[in-house]
């Protein structure tokens, strides 16, 4: 956490609880940027997979645990940016 400088204490912050888990997916499909925008799980896949293919395989297992979530509804209901 040191290299992007966030006031957290050292620890391991990987999701344990399925609630966790499904907290820590449906993030992926939000960007956080200016302005913010959706992204598909494709897009994500594609982003992900700069880090490393256990990056992509974690991402896709999550896929079939919980689904993919209606991004263009959101994005439409919201406002926001789509990114496939």
């Amino acid at each position: 956490m040191l290299c992007q400088q966030l006031p957290l204490p050292p620890a391991d912050y990987l999701a344990i609880t399925e609630e966790e888990k499904l907290v820590m997916y449906a993030d992926k499909f939000h960007s956080k940027t200016t302005p913010p925008k959706f992204l598909t799980a494709n897009a994500y896949a594609t982003y992900v997979s700069r880090f490393g293919h256990d990056k992509v395989d974690a991402f896709t297992l999550l896929r079939k645990t919980f689904g993919e979530p209606d991004v263009h509804a959101l994005a439409a209901f919201y406002g926001q940016a789509l990114t496939e």
